[in-house]
């Protein structure tokens, strides 16, 4: 059975290029192009209480005039977001809900709709501040969605590389490598590890570390580095179990996990990122996690992010 995704679509070219990148990554896979309708301004909608001489159906019927036309216009979108999702290799149909805001609302209940194990979209701007203001929806959707979301950068390019998935032995970590196991059996993936020393980067610990202190720190690094391979091991088994051809890599980070991450991504060729995340809800969109935030917001390739099971 074809893979089922969403893909958010408005008609900007950030979203061509989530839909060029999504027919790239998940050939012959089944696509629902989803486009929201803008819904009238609220100055709009209110403006009848100035209009006292206008009748009432007058006013409804310009409204509804309005709305007709919206829809009119999105299901234009949503076709040429079809026939680029058909011409990139998938299996799609254009889909148009109901105005509505915020557009994230109503994105993921038409993703439910379909069946889609996973929803698509693009992130204007580049950088932290750049995409949450030009990328207002996506970053919505990161805080909120309950189905697996890819993320993709305005500048992406296909890549033919492996796909990359952080691991860090956490049941986020271990869900995500199980969702990718579905949406892209048999790829190629490199599990990776990414450990950082807690006691030779430290400039208290390095101030100190002379004689039987330095052969400690040492010593207490060493296991650090054992327990990640161990992680990467167990990852890497994971993986494999899941359907992947996986590889394992432990790193030790100097700028940070996510910079690590992005970089070997860089220099893998990486066709995609992908993050566990914690928390649900408010928890959740407070704070998303530094990784996999990180990737989202500067990693110049796409990044998937698998939140945790639900309990219970």
């Amino acid at each position: 059975m074809a893979t089922q995704l969403a893909i958010a679509y408005d008609g900007s070219p950030s979203a061509a290029n989530a839909v060029r990148l999504t027919g790239a990554l998940f050939r012959n896979a089944d696509a629902a192009v989803i486009t929201v309708p803008a819904p009238p301004p609220a100055t709009v909608r209110n403006a009848s209480r100035w209009l006292v001489n206008m009748p009432s159906e007058t006013f409804e019927d310009a409204l509804t005039a309005i709305e007709d036309e919206a829809r009119e216009e999105a299901g234009e979108i949503a076709d040429e977001g079809a026939a680029q999702a058909n011409a990139s290799g998938l299996t799609a149909e254009a889909v148009v809900t109901r105005p509505h805001a915020p557009s994230w609302e109503v994105l993921l209940a038409a993703a439910r709709r379909v069946g889609a194990e996973a929803l698509v979209c693009g992130a204007r701007g580049r950088g932290e501040i750049a995409r949450a203001v030009l990328g207002s929806t996506s970053i919505s959707l990161l805080h909120h969605a309950d189905l697996p979301l890819i993320v993709v950068p305005d500048d992406a390019v296909a890549a033919d590389g492996p796909i990359l998935i952080a691991y860090d032995g956490s049941p986020a970590a271990e869900h995500a490598i199980d969702v990718v196991g579905r949406l892209l059996p048999g790829r190629e993936a490199t599990i990776v590890h990414v450990w950082e020393s807690q006691y030779r980067r430290s400039r208290a610990v390095s101030a100190i570390a002379r004689g039987e202190v330095g052969e400690i720190v040492t010593a207490l690094d060493q296991a650090l580095s054992d327990e990640a391979s161990a992680t990467t091991t167990a990852g890497v088994e994971r993986a494999n179990a899941a359907g992947l051809d996986a590889t394992g890599q432990s790193m030790e980070a100097e700028k940070g996990v996510w910079r690590t991450v992005s970089a070997l991504a860089a220099d893998t060729h990486a066709a995609l990122i992908v993050t566990g995340a914690r928390g649900v809800g408010g928890a959740r969109s407070a704070l998303l996690g530094s990784v996999s935030s990180g990737l989202v917001h500067n990693a110049d390739t796409p990044v998937l992010v698998v939140h945790a099971p639900t309990l219970g």
